[in-house]
């Protein structure tokens, strides 16, 4: 059972399915796996490693050769693919374009469309030139139907109706209609690890406790001003997350000029 990451144990009082728990361990799993023409377990070897029926098992596999993360061949067996997500991280990049690119389906999902009354800190974060409304989206985002992250946005609302957001729209790419309507000069990004809680749990299909990759960010304008804040909480058994930085001594020092002081 070279390349297993240990996990055997299942909770059967968690409200997480059954075969979506074998299916984390086994993501876990292929994300270590050492070779691709090894072939992956077959399905009575993970009953008996998890104490399930085969169907159950059978359900997560189908799910993981759906995600294009295994695949099944008639008589030689189930072997695992090379075709890993991984999210090139860039303040402009369109995530449906690099996902379609990769060849990976990619879904967004609104989960809600909000306008509120804005928080002390959202006041303190926009500014009283912005009014004292906020538009809150929030989405779930999957590629070939497993979720991998759900996503959070706040803006005033005057500059949401500027932009035309709409909750039939809110589906699409937010920077990219943001950037059409106001200038955006600088993005803010700080990333952090914490663990799911039971919200989290559900939405990503994962375990309470499970590892989760959080993106904080933050887009200013011209003039500094805020105008979009948020964050991403990516699963941390399905997503990479890459990035490429300059070395150019010019592009470094306008880089260092941005990040200073952004790291807590």
């Amino acid at each position: 059972m070279s390349g297993f990451n240990g996990v055997s144990q299942i909770d059967r009082n968690s409200p997480v399915p059954l075969f979506l728990q074998i299916r984390q361990a086994l993501l876990a799993d292929i994300r270590s796996w050492p070779d691709t023409a090894a072939q992956f377990p077959t399905d009575m070897a993970l009953a008996q490693r998890f104490k399930v029926s085969k169907m159950t098992v059978r359900q997560a596999i189908d799910d993981l050769v759906e995600a294009g993360l295994l695949e099944r061949h008639r008589g030689r067996g189930t072997f695992v693919t090379d075709r890993a997500f991984v999210e090139q991280l860039d303040p402009v990049l369109d995530i449906d374009q690099q996902y379609a690119a990769a060849g990976h389906s990619q879904t967004t999902r609104v989960l809600s469309f909000d306008r509120r009354a804005m928080t002390e800190r959202e006041r303190k974060l926009f500014g009283p030139q912005l009014g004292e409304t906020v538009v809150h989206i929030r989405r779930l985002r999957s590629a070939n139907g497993l979720p991998l992250a759900l996503d959070e946005r706040i803006m005033p609302a005057v500059i949401a109706d500027q932009a035309g957001f709409t909750a039939d729209n809110a589906a699409q790419s937010i920077i990219a209609r943001l950037r059409r309507a106001v200038p955006l000069a600088r993005a803010k990004w700080q990333m952090s690890a914490l663990l799911a809680d039971k919200d989290l749990a559900l939405n990503l299909s994962i375990q309470q406790g499970a590892p989760v990759l959080e993106r904080a960010m933050t887009y200013l304008d011209p003039k500094g001003a805020i105008l979009l804040t948020g964050r991403s909480l990516h699963r941390g058994d399905l997503v990479s997350c890459a990035f490429e930085l300059p070395l150019d001594s010019g592009d470094l020092k306008g880089l260092q000029e941005l990040t200073r002081g952004e790291t807590a």
